[in-house]
């Protein structure tokens, strides 16, 4: 391979060739049509990461530089918005988070199952509605809006790799939904009345209480952003860990046999899979990179992808192994990102995918593989929009 295109239908169809290319050959490299710089290096991906003086995170995650806002800033704004919802993702609710997953992992499940079925598609049927109904739950969306939510949540991600507005009117009404829920709550609050125990009405309390005024399109922006972090990416996730399991038999036997294996099997298949190939910074200044000048203004994508199989970190990376040490994994794969822009999410996350996996192992246990899978669209990410399986 003598270049790099994320969108050539070989690269699309499976990455990891290329970035194998690119951690090899060429560390810093820059695509002409789109525009961009692409470090894949752990060490490097980490420092892009974490130096929020060299590269700002101003300008938005996706390829495409635009005026972020709220979570997608620099600190000290970052850490308002930051702070304003962190009281949601504590270990604590996490913790009270497991057994509403759980109810609602089985009745996915019983769903699959109703009638006698021996088949289902795994995307449809379980690893997207589950974190759609939890992420819905968590905002205080209604239920009989859940299915728009899921149209608006892949409407909002689509846009963040496309510098057209052909998914506008999408994205407009889900502005819409959001700024009622956010304006009727600040006008109880207001009032004096009692809101109900959901993200909106937390940031609503939070931004009362902010150190400077805080904006309903500000609460808007970090809303749409939390949809985005919270549904495709967990989907994707638990579709991958499925896939991977699946794809090699002895792999899904040995998490049956010891299901305790399913945490091991949910973090290595972020190191192995990531959900998000890569997502971006832009330089504030000129920087020096393997003997390559990345000049101020440019965007720089981080490939979590490449810098999860470096093997300068990870022995045998190109392996999908359920023999590794989770206590490492979990400390040096960058599906998460890391720094102060760490995903917010992280432990929700895993919570998700682990239990779903654990559901599927205890009720189902001769699961298998039905027929191909299928990639979702968007280039950046990275999970299966069609998982067939059988029992």
């Amino acid at each position: 391979m003598g270049g790099y295109d994320p969108l050539d239908p070989e690269v699309l169809n499976d990455p990891h060739p290329a970035n194998r290319w690119l951690l090899e050959q060429c560390p810093v490299h820059h695509h002409d049509g789109m525009g961009f710089t692409t470090v894949s290096r752990h060490a490097d991906v980490l420092d892009v990461a974490r130096d929020t003086d060299r590269y700002t995170a101003a300008f938005g995650q996706g390829p495409v530089g635009r005026p972020g806002g709220g979570l997608f800033n620099d600190p000290p704004e970052h850490t308002l918005f930051r702070q304003m919802v962190l009281s949601w993702f504590t270990a604590r609710r996490m913790e009270e988070q497991r057994p509403v997953i759980t109810a609602l992992a089985h009745s996915l499940v019983d769903a699959m199952v109703d009638g006698g079925r021996r088949s289902a598609e795994l995307h449809d049927d379980l690893a997207c509605p589950l974190p759609v109904i939890l992420v819905a739950r968590l905002l205080g969306v209604a239920e009989q809006d859940r299915d728009r939510f899921k149209v608006w949540s892949d409407a909002q991600v689509l846009a963040m790799g496309r510098a057209d507005a052909s998914n506008k009117a999408t994205q407009q009404e889900m502005h819409a939904y959001l700024l009622d829920g956010i304006r009727s709550r600040r006008a109880a609050l207001d009032a004096g009345a009692e809101l109900s125990d959901d993200l909106i009405s937390g940031m609503v309390r939070a931004a009362a209480g902010a150190r400077r005024p805080v904006g309903e399109h500000e609460i808007l922006g970090v809303l749409a952003q939390l949809l985005v972090g919270g549904n495709e990416t967990t989907t994707s996730l638990i579709t991958n860990c499925l896939w991977r399991l699946l794809e090699e038999p002895a792999r899904w036997a040995a998490v049956v046999a010891d299901p305790a294996l399913g945490e091991v099997a949910v973090e290595e298949s972020l190191r192995f899979d990531p959900p998000v190939l890569g997502l971006f910074r832009q330089t504030a200044c000129p920087v020096e990179l393997h003997g390559t000048t990345v000049p101020a203004g440019a965007r720089v994508q981080m490939n979590y992808a490449a810098a999860n199989r470096d093997a300068a970190v990870f022995d045998d990376p190109d392996t999908f192994r359920l023999d590794r040490d989770l206590a490492v994994l979990r400390r040096r794969q960058l599906a998460f990102g890391s720094g102060v822009h760490l995903c917010l999410g992280a432990a929700l996350a895993r919570s998700e995918a682990t239990i779903a996996l654990r559901v599927l192992v205890e009720r189902l246990p001769g699961l298998r593989l039905a027929g191909p899978t299928e990639r979702i669209a968007p280039w950046f990410l990275w999970g299966r929009h069609r998982l067939p399986v059988a029992w």
